[in-house]
């Protein structure tokens, strides 16, 4: 890993460099941009909230919030256009915050964020709670979930690719704060090293529990690839196996493994509109990638952890708006999973 972690990392740089960033998408209804903290400084972030207007007329009704964490070169604009999670919202009746990475000037410390725009999770000062932006980021959830009807309960984080690992990091660092996790094209723990998840589960302390988790991977990334996805999945089943019982004793059994078809229709979007990569299933006509689902549930059946193996998919976030970056029109639709994923765990 660590020889793999200076390409990636490196890969990042020059895919943000070389890329242009897109038109910033015109705000949609319900949206409203602020930073936290309020006051400024090196360590506060910009971030754009959704309020559907539904939930804004009925301020008494707890509702869900989602966090989404952006990936390199995006913006939290980009993303939530991208992902369609503020569309989603919309229908459902949840909030989503979307929490912006600052572009940091060559040379400036890392506090002050990140010249690409890529979260800092594999600096060492950005893996632990209470410092970094894990604790700005944990702060401004706190601090929405505090001004609006939220169900504490019922607070989510989801991220692609940086925004995957940085989601990791959360869920291993704020159990307490968060019900459920769905890293996106990410890898495990501590910039890829924790396969095992017992690190995840020391980050945890006393606040270890279960955290639901949500993994997404396509077989094609060029960027993730399969072998770091791989590591997401397995840390997860590591850590809950440990967090559930204290013991790596195997309690988090594989209970299922399904694969889903795809169908062909007229030839799709090929990306091209995205900017950034080809995507093989719009220009084949696919109208869906097949892709394996694993469940791994516990002792009373109640899903833990899921995974979708989204086969032939690249970077991109599948069943994605191709009017946002690193998306792929192509299904399976992955806002949908995580959604259905996280309103059936709330935090227990």
């Amino acid at each position: 890993m660590r020889r793999v972690l200076p390409l990636v990392v490196a890969t990042l740089v020059l895919l943000g460099l070389a890329q242009t960033a897109s038109a910033a998408p015109a705000p949609r209804s319900g949206d409203s941009r602020g930073t936290f903290p309020a006051a400024g400084g090196p360590a506060s972030r910009d971030y754009t909230l959704h309020v559907p207007a539904a939930v804004a007329k009925q301020p008494r009704r707890r509702v869900p919030l989602v966090v989404f964490l952006h990936g390199c070169s995006q913006s939290a604009a980009d993303v939530a256009v991208g992902t369609r999670f503020s569309e989603l919202a919309d229908r459902e009746g949840f909030v989503v915050l979307y929490p912006d990475q600052r572009r940091a000037e060559v040379g400036a410390p890392v506090e002050e964020g990140n010249r690409t725009g890529c979260w800092n999770w594999f600096l060492p000062a950005h893996q632990g709670r209470g410092a970094g932006e894990p604790a700005t980021i944990a702060g401004m959830t706190r601090a929405v979930a505090a001004r609006l009807p939220i169900d504490p309960k019922r607070i989510y984080v989801a991220g692609l690719s940086a925004g995957a690992d940085m989601t990791t990091i959360l869920g291993a660092t704020y159990p307490d704060l968060y019900a459920a996790i769905a890293p996106v094209a990410g890898c495990a723990y501590l910039a890829c090293a924790d396969a095992s998840g017992s690190a995840a589960h020391a980050a945890m302390g006393p606040r270890a529990r279960v955290v639901p988790a949500f993994v997404v991977q396509g077989t094609a990334d060029v960027v993730n690839n399969v072998a770091m996805g791989a590591t997401a999945y397995a840390q997860w089943v590591g850590t809950n196996d440990l967090a559930d019982d204290g013991k790596a004793n195997g309690s988090l059994p594989l209970t299922s493994q399904t694969t889903y078809g795809t169908t062909v229709g007229a030839p799709g979007d090929p990306c091209v509109g995205s900017g950034r990569y080809p995507c093989a299933g719009g220009a084949a006509g696919l109208k869906g990638y097949p892709y394996t689902v694993l469940r791994h549930d516990d002792a009373r059946g109640r899903s833990l952890l899921e995974a979708w193996v989204v086969h032939g998919a690249n970077h991109a976030y599948t069943g994605g708006d191709p009017r946002g970056s690193y998306t792929d029109p192509t299904g399976p639709d992955v806002t949908k999973g995580i959604w259905d994923f996280f309103r059936s765990h709330p935090r227990r």
